[in-house]
């Protein structure tokens, strides 16, 4: 018994709250379908849902337009609407700074030698 109730509000869910629902409405399509075939016998069943369902739908039909309301997937009916938010989500990131002694190697200290500066201090010379 308690299969039975699951699978029965399972379905009256279905039926009533997705599209799940409009499959329920395929024996008026079915219908629909017999009607333009009596009306001509050239009409195919994709002639007949590229008029329905492409870019002819608002072909003329001799019945009124209010069955065609009524055909599957033509009118899905939203009952509810969710309004998502997402709220922002701000993370600090901090970045620790450390200080190190940084050692650039340097040259030693080399003893340069000119020629001309030594001249310099060499006693006068007879020319």
């Amino acid at each position: 018994m308690r299969k039975f109730l699951a699978i029965f509000f399972l379905f009256s869910f279905l039926s009533a709250n997705t599209a799940f629902g409009e499959i329920l409405k395929l024996p008026l399509l079915i219908h629909h379908y017999i009607e333009h075939t009596q009306e001509d016998n050239d009409n195919s069943i994709l002639d007949f849902l590229a008029k329905h369902y492409g870019k002819d739908i608002n072909h003329h039909h001799n019945n009124s337009h209010h069955d065609h309301d009524h055909l599957p997937f033509k009118t899905i009916n939203i009952h509810s609407a969710q309004v998502v938010y997402f709220q922002p989500l701000f993370i600090e990131f901090s970045k620790q700074i450390t200080e190190k002694d940084l050692k650039i190697p340097t040259l030693q200290a080399q003893n340069y030698s000119n020629a001309y500066l030594d001249s310099i201090w060499q006693p006068p010379q007879v020319s």
